[in-house]
C-alpha cells in the first residue's frame, strides 16, 4: 500500500498538468481561456471612455477633448467586425460590434456638447463625418465588389492600419512627458488594460488564429504599452518642470 500512494503521489502532478492542457473543442484549456479574456479585455478597453463621456455631460462642456479617439473607435471597431463577420470569426467581430456601438455612443454624447465651430478636434465634426462616411463605404464597396478572399486580405490591412496608428498614438505625448519628466499625460488603469488586451490578443492571434492580421498590430500594440508603463514607472505622476515649446497631447 506504501507503494501505490508514492505512485499516486508521483502521478498527480503529471494529472494536474493534463488538466491544465486539457482540450476544450480541440484546442488547450489554457489557449481557450487566452480567447475569453481576449474578448473581454477588448471590451474594458472600449468602456474606459465612460467616465470622459459622463463628465462632459454633466459639465456640458468637451474643454479641451479631442474627437478623434471616438471617431477613430467607430472607423476601427467597423472594420474588425466586417473582417471577423468575412472570416466567421466571433472572437473578432462580437466584441467590436460593442466596441461600435460604444464608439457611437460616445461620439454622439462628445457631439452634443461640442461648439459646431471648433477646428481643434482635430480638425472640424464635418471633416471626422466625411472621413467616417469615406471609410465605411470604402470596405462596404470592397465586401460587395472583390472575392472573399482578396476583400479578406484588404479589409485586414485596413485594420492593422487602423489598430498601429490607435496602439501608437499615445506615444505622441513621450517626448513632452521625457521633457517635463512628469507622466501625469499617460492614464495608467487604460495603459495597463491596453498592455493586457494586446498581450493576449497577441497570443490568440499567433497560436490560435494563426492570423497575421491579429497577431502584428496588437504585438505592436503590446511593445507601445509596455513603453508607455515604463515611462510611467520612471517619472511617476509629479509636478514635473515646465517647458515650452512641446504640445502635451491628450492620451
Amino acid at each position: 500500500s506504501t507503494v501505490n500512494s508514492r505512485r499516486q503521489e508521483k502521478r498527480m502532478p503529471n494529472q494536474l498538468l493534463q488538466s491544465i492542457m486539457a482540450s476544450v473543442n480541440g484546442q488547450p484549456a489554457w489557449l481557450s481561456l487566452c480567447g475569453t479574456l481576449a474578448q473581454f479585455s477588448a471590451i474594458v478597453v472600449f468602456l474606459a471612455p465612460i467616465p470622459t463621456i459622463q463628465k462632459v455631460k454633466l459639465t456640458r462642456s468637451v474643454g479641451d477633448l479631442p474627437l478623434l479617439p471616438y471617431s477613430s473607435m467607430i472607423a476601427n471597431t467597423f472594420v474588425w467586425v466586417v473582417y471577423g463577420s468575412l472570416l466567421s470569426e466571433s472572437k473578432i467581430w462580437f466584441p467590436n460590434a460593442i466596441g461600435l456601438v460604444l464608439g457611437v455612443y460616445y461620439s454622439n454624447g462628445f457631439r452634443k456638447h461640442c461648439p459646431k465651430n471648433s477646428s481643434n478636434l482635430p480638425g472640424t465634426i464635418s471633416q471626422h463625418t466625411h472621413a467616417l462616411f469615406l471609410i465605411i463605404t470604402m470596405t462596404s464597396l470592397i465586401v460587395v465588389s472583390l472575392k472573399r478572399p482578396l476583400a479578406i486580405f484588404l479589409v485586414g490591412l485596413e485594420g492593422v492600419g487602423f489598430c498601429v496608428c490607435l496602439f501608437a498614438s499615445p506615444l505622441a505625448a513621450l517626448k513632452a512627458v521625457i521633457a517635463t519628466r512628469s507622466s501625469k499625460s499617460i492614464p495608467l488603469p487604460f495603459t495597463l488594460a491596453s498592455f493586457f488586451n494586446c498581450f493576449l490578443w497577441s497570443v490568440v492571434g499567433y497560436v490560435e488564429l494563426h492570423d497575421f492580421m491579429v497577431f502584428v498590430p496588437n504585438a505592436l500594440g503590446f511593445v507601445f504599452s509596455l513603453a508607455q508603463l515604463m515611462v510611467k514607472a520612471k517619472f511617476g505622476d509629479g509636478a514635473g518642470r515646465p517647458v515650452t515649446g512641446v504640445s502635451m497631447l491628450p492620451v
